[in-house]
């Protein structure tokens, strides 16, 4: 122990290296706070590479969206109608059975009734068809839709066509409908009538040729571009329906199916009311029991094609002139309604040998002949 040294020293010797050792290292401490700080805020490299990921997804996302947009709006333009603009016509397609999806978007295409047969396919194959699309003839516009077309192909909405005949219509007069309405020609529905006729053993043979009266009118139906065989089948079924079981009743004076079917044709023409209708039978047959002529001038208008009967009309040669021949014309000379068929057969009893249509629209029926001439002065 050196005794010069008091005895605080040795503390204060004790605690010099550390203060020194503190004195030294605090510059550095500092130093260090001041260089660690910049570092804190700068972003670590994990939250930088999100930012990019990020960034990258979001713009694919955009591209995605855009993309399908895009698409979208083709496939929404490409299954729409070719034309929305005006009203146009159609084109018949007829799709036969066990046709691929591909054939008959052909055939849309090539009539310019779709826009992409791709598109067809593909909405037909996995839209609400499924694939299933029935065969027939379609009638098909370019207002109309994609989504239209398969929805009546799959349905089996095939393309109909109408045409009415109204009750007392000739032959010819229903070939002129037939042409008119763009089915066919007036020569192809008189053939067809011909030609069908053999067909049913209740049309009278006589009548086979010209199968006048039994050509049912009424209101049909058939598939497109049908031929007029087809419409003329319809209406002989139609007749063997509705007016055969009243033929096959117990008919007047003997007559037979045929005789009633032309007495039937002349009274459609000649009287309007049931009630005439009956009563206008009755004269007629009265007639025929007495061996009297007819003289109806519906049945000469039917060989001239007139609709008023002149003096030198009366004066033709003809079976149908029932002026000159003392008997039922050949043949039908209309295709009546059941309503005259069942007046023939039913008619009203009665002494009346004469009647006519007066100016006044009611029918005067006479016993004899100078009441009948009292009538034309009082009503014609």
């Amino acid at each position: 122990m050196n005794p010069n040294i008091s005895p605080e020293e040795p503390n204060q010797l004790l605690q010099s290296p550390s203060q020194d050792a503190a004195q030294n290292s605090s510059p550095d401490l500092a130093s260090s706070k001041k260089e660690s700080s910049p570092q804190a805020k700068k972003p670590k490299p994990f939250k930088r590479k999100h930012k990019v990921v990020l960034a990258i997804f979001s713009t694919l996302i955009l591209i995605f969206v855009c993309v399908f947009a895009a698409v979208a709006f083709w496939f929404a333009m490409t299954i729409s109608a070719v034309r929305t603009d005006v009203a146009v016509n159609g084109e018949v397609v007829v799709v036969e059975p066990n046709s691929s999806l591909e054939t008959i978007a052909s055939q849309l295409s090539e009539k310019d009734l779709i826009r992409d047969k791709r598109v067809f396919v593909l909405y037909a194959k996995f839209g609400p068809a499924r694939g299933k699309l029935q065969p027939g003839p379609y009638l098909i516009k370019p207002t109309n839709s994609i989504q239209q077309i398969i929805s009546d192909m799959s349905s089996g909405k095939i393309a109909i066509s109408k045409i009415t005949f109204p009750e007392g219509i000739t032959l010819a007069d229903m070939a002129k409908r037939w042409s008119s309405a763009g089915y066919g020609s007036k020569q192809d529905y008189i053939a067809a009538a011909s030609k069908v006729a053999p067909e049913f053993d209740f049309i009278d043979k006589a009548s086979i040729e010209n199968p006048e009266g039994y050509l049912f009118p009424a209101t049909y139906k058939f598939t497109v571009n049908s031929s007029a065989e087809v419409l003329v089948r319809q209406q002989y079924q139609a007749f063997a329906r509705n007016a055969l079981p009243i033929l096959q009743g117990q008919r007047p004076a003997g007559l037979s199916e045929n005789e009633v079917l032309v007495l039937a044709s002349i009274i459609e023409k000649e009287a309007l009311t049931n009630e005439d209708r009956k009563l206008t039978a009755g004269v007629f047959l009265n007639r025929l029991a007495l061996g009297m002529r007819l003289e109806s001038d519906v049945t000469v208008n039917y060989t001239t094609g007139n609709t008023q009967t002149t003096p030198a009309d009366i004066a033709i040669p003809s079976l149908y002139n029932t002026y000159r021949i003392k008997a039922l014309p050949p043949t039908p000379i209309n295709n009546p309604s059941t309503e005259s068929i069942e007046a023939v057969m039913n008619s009203t009893k009665s002494d009346y040998l004469f009647f006519l249509a007066g100016k006044d629209g009611v029918v005067y029926y006479a016993t004899n002949l100078e009441k009948h001439n009292e009538n034309i002065e009082n009503y014609l």
